[in-house]
């Protein structure tokens, strides 16, 4: 079984430090605060530097002790010739997940890298390659996935129980179903007045939020959905 290493502390490296210990697999973890890299992964032959995609390359490069080591990073967008890239299509937050729930997670790498259960015997996830250059469309597409519906239901969430007095649960309800109906079929799963091209009541919207920060976000979705 190889050793492995795990440079970082937050939410990908925690996640990983979970899968591994579901799967008995020791590692060494290196933060800041602690030891030198070269003391923590002394013993280390692979290592995953799950830091911020700025500091990936300064941090092998400032660690040359750790040269014959193989390094794996977890970045959606970046090129490096230093560590082989696995972006984890994933949301990493809490509570942690099931050992079934992360054998699951797809791994998304270049063309010419190599498979990472090759690197990692223990990691048998899904795996997707895409082309090396189109790595930042990919990982864009991903934020806007992932992040933007968080922002967007956060402040609306917000302002439906602040302004309005509407209870939590009901507004998370709403937004329950309506991930369960574009779960369900998601081509479906739009309503609203731009599925029925309610023009009048899409005009009282756009006026509604007259002055409103989300006005702007409102005429970009509804471009967006007039052009697909």
């Amino acid at each position: 079984m190889k050793k492995y290493g795990i440079a970082g502390h937050g939410r990908a490296s925690k996640h990983l430090q979970r899968y591994f210990r579901l799967l008995n697999v020791p590692f060494a973890v290196w933060t800041k605060s602690g030891s030198e890299p070269h003391n923590v992964f002394k013993n280390s032959t692979i290592i995953f530097v799950l830091i911020k995609d700025s500091e990936i390359e300064n941090f092998i490069k400032a660690n040359p002790l750790l040269k014959n080591k193989t390094f794996i990073h977890f970045s959606g967008s970046l090129e490096t010739g230093l560590a082989w890239g696995y972006h984890p299509l994933m949301t990493f937050a809490e509570p942690y997940y099931t050992l079934e729930e992360y054998e699951n997670i797809p791994f998304i790498t270049g063309k010419n890298t190599p498979p990472l259960e090759k690197i990692a015997p223990e990691l048998k996830n899904p795996l997707f390659r895409i082309p090396e250059n189109r790595k930042s469309l990919y990982h864009a597409l991903c934020v806007m996935g992932s992040n933007f519906p968080v922002i967007l239901w956060t402040k609306i969430l917000e302002e439906l129980n602040q302004k309005f007095g509407i209870p939590r649960k009901h507004i998370l309800n709403y937004f329950e179903k309506t991930l369960k109906n574009f779960k369900r079929r998601p081509g479906k799963a739009l309503t609203g007045p731009f599925t029925r091209k309610d023009i009048l009541t899409i005009n009282k919207n756009i006026r509604g939020l007259r002055n409103h920060p989300l006005k702007k976000i409102y005429l970009a979705f509804r471009k967006t959905h007039e052009n697909r």
